[in-house]
C-alpha cells in the first residue's frame, strides 16, 4: 500500500521504528480509554512492548498481511494509530482497527484517519469489502464508524473479549461500491 496518505489535515504514515515512544507514551497517556478493548495491553506494558510491536507491524506490512500506519497531524504530533488487517485475502476482505491519544480525542481525528484510509484501501488494494467491529459497550469506537460512513450490519455474539470475558460486538462495514 503507498503511504505517506494525506487529508491537509493528517498524515498517516507507515511505522518506524522510531514511532516506538510516541506509541508508548500515547497508550500510557490513554490507558484507561485503550485498555477495555485492547487485549494486547497489560498493566506491564513497557516501550520493549512498543518496540516489539512496531517491529512486528514493519513486518506485517512487508508481507502484506497487515498496513499499519501512525495517524499525526501536520505539525507532526502523534495523535495515534489505524491499521488495516487482510484478514480474508481470497475475498479481499479487510478490517480496520485503530485508538487515538486521549488529548486528542473529540476532535475528528480518528474519523478522518478512517475515511482516508479506507477511500485509499479501496483504490490501492481492490478490496470488495471492509470491516470494523465495535464492542457493544465502545461507544466512541461505535461513534467513529458511524461518523465515517461504515453500515451497521448487525450484532455479533460472542465476539471479543475484552478483559478475557466473551462479549458481543456491533460489525460495521464499508463496501467499495460505495467509493467506486
Amino acid at each position: 500500500m503507498f503511504e505517506p496518505l494525506t487529508s491537509g489535515r493528517i498524515v498517516l504514515a507507515k511505522y518506524k521504528l522510531r514511532d516506538s515512544l510516541p506509541i508508548y507514551q500515547a497508550i500510557k497517556n490513554s490507558l484507561l480509554e485503550i485498555s477495555p478493548w485492547a487485549t494486547w495491553l497489560s498493566p506491564n506494558y513497557s516501550l520493549k512492548s512498543a518496540e516489539d510491536f512496531v517491529a512486528l507491524q514493519m513486518k506485517n506490512w512487508t508481507d502484506n498481511i497487515e498496513f499499519s500506519f501512525t495517524i499525526k497531524d501536520i505539525d507532526n504530533s502523534f495523535l495515534g494509530v489505524i491499521s488495516l488487517h487482510i484478514f480474508d485475502p481470497a475475498n479481499n476482505v479487510a478490517n480496520i482497527g485503530y485508538w487515538i491519544n486521549s488529548q486528542y480525542i473529540r476532535k475528528g481525528y480518528c474519523t478522518e484517519a478512517v475515511q482516508l484510509l479506507v477511500v485509499n484501501a479501496f483504490k490501492q488494494l481492490n478490496l470488495i469489502r471492509i470491516e470494523l467491529i465495535a464492542g457493544v459497550n465502545n461507544i466512541a469506537s461505535q461513534r467513529v464508524a458511524e461518523k465515517a460512513g461504515a453500515q451497521f450490519e448487525g450484532i455479533l455474539k460472542n465476539r471479543i473479549r475484552p478483559n478475557g470475558m466473551a462479549s458481543d460486538a456491533r460489525l460495521y462495514a464499508f463496501i467499495n461500491e460505495v467509493y467506486a
